[in-house]
């Protein structure tokens, strides 16, 4: 450690972050600094590369950033922020790599003795971060991917529930983007932490569409030598009985994370052969399932001939509370030391018109940090959130999260209420307004379709409840909606495929 940079060994020493030495690539010492709990794109494991005095003698700047680049090849770093201490003037080689091609961090001997004399060595170095990389690009907001660890925000109540109720199976429902898939990579990630890592088995359904199918992966997945003797036995004697193997094995249960189950479910609908066998080893206690689903998942809760029936407790992932949307929204804002006039109008603002949804507040919030990136300015304020509603990127994310979450008949639902009113609606309605509307428009529907298709749509964030009103949750969501739309074709279209 003596031989390490002032600054790695400061971070280290003094300031308690995680920093540990690498493997060399050609020629350059390797580190990895855990940089996570400033909860931005910066991991923990943020590379960082060492180029001594003697990397900088004999060669050009230019030459410098090409060998780098071959490391950051070399390593799989392309797609992370890396950190280049340079043990001279980092200046020539800071030239090379502005712009957007590149996302080296370049700290010159002279920035580097700066941080270590600083009585906040923390926020000097993470503004020489953020001098030189996009904010947009070091914020932590990601709509299209999950995420785990330092850029996962909110749902603590839901992970603890799940944490710490090891002898009970829970089923995650929600929509599509409200995060699933993350909550359940965090908790693969808190589990994995917590005891033997090959007891946690993380699976994506969607694809898994038979009995075979799922047994075939959880068996490559827990012991493939065993995939031989699929050919030989039946599933519904040989499954059961790995199971219970495997639990044996590794001295306690296995738990499965079930991820995206509701092509699986509709599979198997009829039969249940597959879940009754994980409905039999869960009440043996050699496994634990989290599953996360949807809408056929959420059904089949209910239904008294169902192996779901009383399976798993249920966890309804909706919209982000206030609080959390808060946390979303001003933590990485004033870690990227982006200054938030009137900061409580603009999150109302942010929450209302996203309706809490986790995923549109990132978006919203990486529309914010790019309008910043492209005028150079670091101050955000009410006036800021009008430039959201003219981006086209948003208004179709809100509308592609409105299709893809509803079907036919709470599509007709939402289009029969707006056109009721030749503004869209403020106000609340009830559940004979809603009915008055559909008949008006000729579709008559059971009380218990009307009540399924607007619990779908509380979940999806689009209706809330209030006394006995229902009311529309987001009122950019209908705006955008009418703007964009002929509502009177969409209703007649959703009425010819059926509801």
């Amino acid at each position: 450690m003596k031989d390490w940079p002032p600054l790695l060994r400061l971070l280290s020493e003094d300031l308690g972050y995680a920093v540990r030495p690498g493997k060399p690539a050609l020629g350059y010492e390797l580190f990895s600094v855990d940089l996570s709990s400033w909860k931005l794109r910066l991991t923990d494991n943020t590379p960082v590369v060492w180029v001594k005095r003697a990397d900088l003698e004999n060669t050009t700047p230019q030459h410098l950033v090409q060998s780098l680049s071959d490391v950051m090849r070399e390593r799989n770093l392309s797609r992370q922020i890396v950190l280049v201490f340079v043990e001279g003037d980092g200046e020539p080689l800071r030239r090379y790599v502005e712009g957007p091609l590149h996302n080296l961090v370049v700290c010159g001997r002279e920035e580097q003795d700066r941080i270590v004399g600083s009585r906040r060595p923390s926020g000097e170095l993470l503004d020489l971060i953020s001098a030189q990389v996009p904010i947009s690009n070091l914020a932590p907001y990601e709509t299209r991917a999950p995420v785990t660890g330092s850029r996962f925000f909110g749902r603590e109540y839901e992970i603890s529930r799940v944490v710490s109720n090891p002898d009970t199976n829970h089923a995650i429902l929600g929509i599509r983007r409200i995060g699933k898939t993350s909550l359940l990579r965090e908790v693969e990630r808190l589990l994995r932490q917590a005891q033997d890592p090959a007891q946690v088995v993380y699976l994506e359904c969607s694809d898994l569409l038979s009995t075979e199918d799922y047994v075939r992966e959880v068996v490559r997945k827990l012991n493939p030598r065993e995939l031989p003797r699929l050919h030989m036995q039946k599933y519904v004697f040989f499954f059961p009985d790995f199971l219970e193997r495997m639990a044996r094995a590794s001295k306690g249960k296995i738990i499965f994370l079930l991820d995206e189950i509701d092509n699986l479910v509709i599979m198997q609908r009829g039969s249940w052969e597959l879940f009754r066998m994980l409905r039999a080893s869960a009440n043996k206690g050699a496994c634990q399932y989290i599953m996360a689903g949807f809408r056929e998942a959420m059904r089949e809760q209910y239904l008294l001939d169902s192996p779901f029936y009383n399976f798993a407790q249920e966890i309804r992932l909706s919209e982000f509370t206030r609080r959390q949307a808060q946390d979303l929204i001003l933590t990485p804002m004033e870690n990227l030391r982006v200054r938030i006039r009137n900061k409580e109008e603009v999150v109302g603002r942010i929450y209302e018109e996203t309706a809490g949804q986790p995923n549109l507040i990132q978006y919203y919030c990486t529309i914010l940090l790019r309008q910043l990136d492209l005028v150079g300015k670091r101050e955000v304020g009410p006036e800021s959130l009008i430039d959201v509603y003219a981006d086209e990127g948003f208004k179709s994310h809100l509308l592609t999260s409105f299709m893809q979450n509803t079907e036919n008949r709470e599509k007709a639902l939402v289009y029969a209420v707006l056109m009721a009113s030749e503004e869209p609606r403020s106000k609340g309605f009830s559940p004979a307004f809603l009915d008055a509307a559909l008949r008006k428009r000729g579709i008559v529907l059971p009380q218990d379709e009307i009540d399924e298709a607007t619990s779908v749509l509380a979940l999806a964030g689009v209706l809330h409840h209030k006394g006995r009103e229902f009311f529309f949750t987001s009122p950019v969501f209908t705006k955008v909606l009418h703007q964009s739309y002929d509502l009177d074709y969409l209703f007649r279209k959703v009425k010819e495929e059926g509801l």
